[in-house]
Parts: structure tokens; sequence; C-alpha cells
């Protein structure tokens, strides 16, 4: 509580009556509920707004920062699935050509055996081409070999026949 004007006029000396009236007006100060030492540690205004702007784009690096990790993230699933997928394929790829190659065995052992059969029949009409050309030949040399002994017994009755005296 302070005391009224008039009784501090009459407590104060002349001298000090003129220095204050001179002076500027003592402007009274506000009452704080913080104390002083706690208002000099607190930012301006303008130093807090600054602040908030420096956030921000930690703010949005740290979301950006997530959604790059999150798509990576994707991206990382996407290649491990298309690695399980790529290998289903190739097994799959693996399996038809097993089959190709199955196929293939068999169509050759089919052809095989119609080949040797083939052959076999093929072999079998040349033996019997071969085994007539033999009696024919045969038959032939026959027949030349029985004109060669008529021959040979012409000449040798015909020798017989001519006697030429030795000289």
């Amino acid at each position: 509580m302070s005391a009224p004007v008039e009784t501090t006029a009459a407590m104060t000396t002349p001298g000090e009556t003129a220095a204050a009236a001179t002076a500027e007006p003592a402007v009274p100060e506000p009452q704080r509920s913080v104390p002083l030492a706690d208002v000099k540690q607190r930012e301006p205004l303008g130093a807090r707004r600054l602040a908030r702007e420096a956030v921000s784009p930690n703010v949005v690096i740290s979301v950006l920062g997530g959604l790059i990790a999150a798509l990576l993230a994707g991206m990382i699933g996407l290649l491990v699935w298309q690695f399980g997928s790529l290998a289903s394929s190739i097994e799959h790829l693996g399996a038809r050509i097993d089959e190709q190659g199955a196929r293939i065995d068999a169509r050759i052992d089919e052809q095989g055996a119609q080949l040797r059969a083939e052959i076999d029949s093929q072999g079998t009409q040349l033996r019997a081409e071969i085994g007539a050309l033999r009696a024919e030949m045969q038959a032939g040399f026959r027949s030349v070999n029985e004109t060669l002994l008529d021959h040979t017994d012409r000449l040798a009755r015909l020798e017989a026949a001519t006697v030429i005296p030795h000289e």
C-alpha cells in the first residue's frame, strides 16, 4: 500500500521535491507473476516464430524420411516378391524343359524303333535279293561250267579222231 500524496510531500525536503518535479514522472512497474530472471531467458516473439519455422523443415524432413523409408520397404518387398516369382517361373520352365526332353526321348525311341524295323526289313530284303543273285550266279556258273566241260570233251574227241603224226 502506498501513502497519500499529501503525506509524501510533507515527509520530503524541498530539494527532493524540486528534483522530483523536474524529473519525469515515474512509471509504476507492472505486477509480474514470473520472476525477472525467467523473463530474461524467454525469447522475443520474432525469435519464437523463427524457431517454429526452423522446426518446420525438420518436421518436413522427418515426414519425407518416413515416406522414403516406407517406399524403400515397399520396393524391397516387391523385389523379394519378384525373386520368388522368378524362382517359380524358372522351376516351371525347368519342368517344361524336362517334359519336352521326355517327349523328344520318347519320339527318338519310337522313331529309332521304326528305323530299326525298317532297317531290319530292308536287310531282310537285301539278303533275299543277294540270295537270289547268288543262286542266279551259281546257275550261270553251272551253265558256263557245263558248256566248258562240253567244249573240252568235244575238243578231246576231236583230238583223238585226228591223230597227227609226230615227226
